[in-house]
């Protein structure tokens, strides 16, 4: 796997104070997954994850559609691949949705992603924007997010490092923003903590370079994580909003959690993709996906 620290973020939490202080505040991590986070085995009991053999349209160019009266285009035809590029065999389009499934054997669990072309060819296009985009778990186990102002860390294996809006089939860090592959920055934040911005409260990062400091929104960590639908379920609707330095994430029209990143390395733009995840099996789909470009910052 390329990234360790993502391998080592379960059993690291294991071993984690699950409460930090801060001032007055009490900052509750995420429960704790299993050391593995369920990912080198099959918690479905009734599902046969098995890889598409063929995934029609992928690597093929798809133009960003006439934006629609509320200035959103579609990144998605509904039908195949048309406009994103992957490893072979892993993506597919399932009843109108894009498809990912992981499996066990060797070769099968790459740690890699679904790219959206344009973003790659273009990158600077993708500074400014609000990305929304359906997304659910077919399975109990693996891991994956949203990369936005990413960039290539692995060509030959297709993977991109750099912000993720996080997910997991167990809610451990749905919601919050990670630093895939330390292309971020990974710089260090009270409390200290895997996640880059974590569920529940926002978190900045000064111009200066010093540590982030994070502050309550109005919901809990755990309030939020009810609000996600569950695995099987209907789908959730996530929004990525990236203005300047301003950073949020949405999901089921609440918002989930905030950044700042004024440090003089934050991405300023780059590579949207969605992320396959390596370590075992996993199913997980997305739909509708659509971008609106917002204006630049001064």
């Amino acid at each position: 796997m390329k990234t360790p620290p993502r391998l080592g973020r379960y059993s690291l939490l294991a071993i984690t104070a699950a409460v930090f202080v801060t001032g007055a505040s009490l900052i509750a991590q995420p429960p704790a997954a299993p050391r593995d986070g369920g990912r080198g085995g099959n918690l479905d009991a009734g599902i046969v994850f098995t890889r598409p053999t063929s995934s029609p349209g992928l690597g093929q160019p798809m133009e960003l559609l006439k934006p629609d009266a509320d200035g959103f285009s579609a990144m998605f035809n509904g039908k195949d691949l048309s406009g994103w590029d992957a490893l072979p065999n892993f993506w597919s389009v399932k009843e109108g949705a894009i498809d990912c499934v992981a499996t066990s054997e060797p070769g099968g669990n790459i740690q890699s992603n679904l790219i959206w072309m344009d973003s790659q060819q273009h990158p600077e296009k993708y500074a400014n924007f609000e990305l929304r985009v359906k997304f659910r778990w077919v399975s109990h186990s693996g891991n994956s997010g949203v990369q936005f102002r990413s960039v290539v860390d692995r060509a030959d294996t297709k993977h991109i490092g750099g912000y993720q809006a996080d997910f997991d089939p167990r809610n451990a860090y749905t919601g919050g923003i990670y630093d895939e592959a330390s292309k971020a920055g990974r710089r260090q934040r009270e409390p200290r903590a895997l996640l880059m911005a974590l569920r529940g409260f926002k978190t900045i990062y000064p111009a200066d370079g010093g540590i982030g400091k994070s502050e309550p929104l109005g919901q809990s960590s755990e309030a939020l994580a009810a609000l996600i639908k569950p695995v099987g379920g209907e789908f959730n609707e996530l929004v990525v909003v990236a203005d300047g330095s301003h950073m949020t994430i949405k999901i089921n029209g609440q918002l989930f959690c905030e950044l700042i990143d004024e440090n003089p390395g934050a991405l300023k733009n780059g590579i949207i993709a969605f992320q396959q995840h390596a370590g075992g099996q996993m199913e997980i789909q997305f739909k509708d996906p659509k971008i609106k470009f917002l204006p630049a910052k001064p």
